[in-house]
């Protein structure tokens, strides 16, 4: 009796050395992923460390800047406070001397460029101060403004005497009729309500800059300076 036995044998070990292979072909396949999956974890893992040094680095750097700037910032403000506080003493000494200046010679005022210094007086407007250079010297120059407020005509005379920082007299001018920026002829009278303006250089006896002056206005002769001189005691000189 023939037996089919030995051939069905035959075709299941095929079969298994096929199932065989698909399973190592799978676990192959599996252990690859695998692999794939940790190295894509440690390439992750390693950037995620190089960017934490770098954000750590970062705002180190940015942190350092920061504390430079506040300390700069802070430093120029400690600086600010140390110039205004020095300023402020330099104008409270300032002022003071002023005062103990213009104390000792009556009528002085203090000299300030470029700007018109009001004056009260029935024949003075306001006088101008000017720093004008020529080379390496220093030019000294006014500008008075005269007018007449009264009713009647008169005939101002105009001394201009300057003074150092610390009230010495260094220079003074006559304020003379060729001094007028208008023509006038020969006339050195003031009409009622008649304005006139002299400029001239003022004539320095020594090499200082003018702090303060003095404007001493008389009509017709010098019997107020003159007068003016006697209560100084001789302070201010005609030289």
């Amino acid at each position: 009796m023939p037996t089919n036995q030995p051939s069905a044998v035959s075709s299941i070990k095929p079969a298994r050395r096929q199932e065989h292979t698909s399973s190592r072909r799978r676990s192959g396949s599996s252990h690859h992923y695998k692999s794939k999956v940790k190295s894509y974890k440690l390439l992750l893992a390693t950037t995620s460390i190089v960017l934490s040094i770098a954000l750590i680095f970062s705002w180190l750097h940015i942190s350092r800047q920061s504390y430079d700037h506040n300390q700069t910032v802070l430093d120029l403000r400690k600086q600010e406070v140390v110039s205004e506080d020095l300023a402020k003493e330099i104008e409270t000494v300032k002022n003071e001397r002023d005062v103990l200046v213009q104390n000792r010679i009556p009528g002085l005022l203090p000299l300030t460029y470029d700007e018109a210094i009001n004056i009260d007086n029935d024949f003075v407007r306001n006088i101008i101060f000017t720093l004008a250079k020529t080379g390496k010297k220093d030019i000294y120059e006014y500008r008075l403004v005269l007018h007449n407020n009264t009713l009647s005509v008169v005939r101002p005379k105009a001394e201009i005497i300057v003074f150092n920082n610390v009230g010495i007299q260094i220079g003074m001018t006559q304020v003379e009729q060729t001094d007028a920026t208008t023509e006038t002829g020969a006339r050195t009278s003031l009409d009622p309500g008649e304005v006139r303006s002299y400029t001239a250089a003022i004539d320095l006896i020594r090499d200082e800059e003018p702090s303060y002056f003095l404007l001493i206005i008389s009509e017709a002769n010098h019997t107020a300076t003159d007068e003016l001189r006697k209560q100084l005691n001789g302070i201010i000189s005609a030289d």
